[in-house]
């Protein structure tokens, strides 16, 4: 099988999973562990090791007999990834029109075991100043607007049990220091309508904060500006990020409102925790 140049050497366990998967992939009906070896000329010692693995794992399956197929697992991947690409496709024109309304940075991001997983941005050509973490980077959800515009999205037991398996991190001086302090402001954020960040989570960086939720009701994501403090009016660019959150969570087929953003929906905390949990809501 043809593989893309790479300046590093591939690790040869890790490509022979991947020719393995890739066979299957191509044969609905599988393949026994006899017939992998054959295809991939793989030693059939090794191709017995690396099939059971990759069924213990659900990566593949067997069919009743000496067949394997792909697993449910690696389809439940292909959905994680699938609605991440269609979340970002459907929240970045809001976003735009959000960094044309304000000339603020604009944020998309997910939850992913724990902490935020930023997926987009968009920066503005108006202001020379950037207020925009690497979009690779994770940080804790109980720190910036969009992880706690998340929390906030779920009931105050929830938001117990998430902190019980994240802790709280000091990440700045300002960050909040407890979940009795948290809770109060989480509990303001759903007064105000959107979650503010002052410095809690980059030093110099305040933002402000809104959940976004998919066709079940549970927020699968948040979007955010961030600027300096020259800048923040979160009383105007609150209101704006809130109805933007609104707008794409409508596209991603939720039927609520502003007056309905954070109201709890049960599973919603798994996703905080978990985002290979999010397939549950497709069920």
């Amino acid at each position: 099988m043809a593989r893309r140049p790479s300046d590093a050497s591939p690790v040869k366990s890790a490509d022979r999973t991947l020719d393995i998967l890739e066979l299957l992939a191509g044969e609905p009906r599988g393949l026994t562990i006899s017939e992998i070896s054959i295809r991939l000329s793989f030693a059939r010692s090794s191709t017995h090791g690396l099939v059971h693995t990759l069924e213990s794992r659900g990566y593949l399956s067997q069919d009743g007999g000496r067949r394997y197929q792909l697993g449910a697992r690696l389809v439940q991947l292909g959905l994680n990834a699938g609605d991440r690409l269609e979340l970002r496709s459907v929240a970045r024109r809001s976003l735009e029109r959000l960094v044309a309304a304000t000339h603020d940075t604009a944020m998309l991001a997910v939850p992913a075991h724990g902490e935020l997983l930023y997926v987009d941005k968009v920066l503005s050509d108006a202001r020379d100043v950037r207020t925009d973490p690497r979009v690779t980077s994770r940080v804790p959800l109980h720190c910036s607007s969009l992880g706690k515009a998340l929390l906030a999205a779920v009931d105050d037991a929830s938001v117990t049990r998430v902190l019980g398996a994240t802790g709280i991190q000091g990440v700045t001086p300002f960050t909040i220091p407890d979940a009795r302090h948290l809770l109060t402001d989480l509990a303001q954020t759903r007064r105000r309508g959107y979650s503010v960040d002052q410095q809690e989570s980059i030093v110099g960086v305040f933002c402000v904060g809104a959940p976004v939720r998919d066709h079940t009701g549970r927020s699968v994501a948040a979007i955010s500006l961030s600027t300096i403090k020259d800048f923040y009016t979160p009383e105007k660019t609150g209101p704006l990020v809130a109805a933007a959150a609104v707008e794409v969570s409508h596209a991603m087929g939720w039927k609520g409102d502003r007056s309905t953003m954070f109201k709890p929906v049960a599973g919603s905390e798994l996703l905080l925790l978990d985002s290979s949990n999010r397939d549950g809501a497709r069920h």
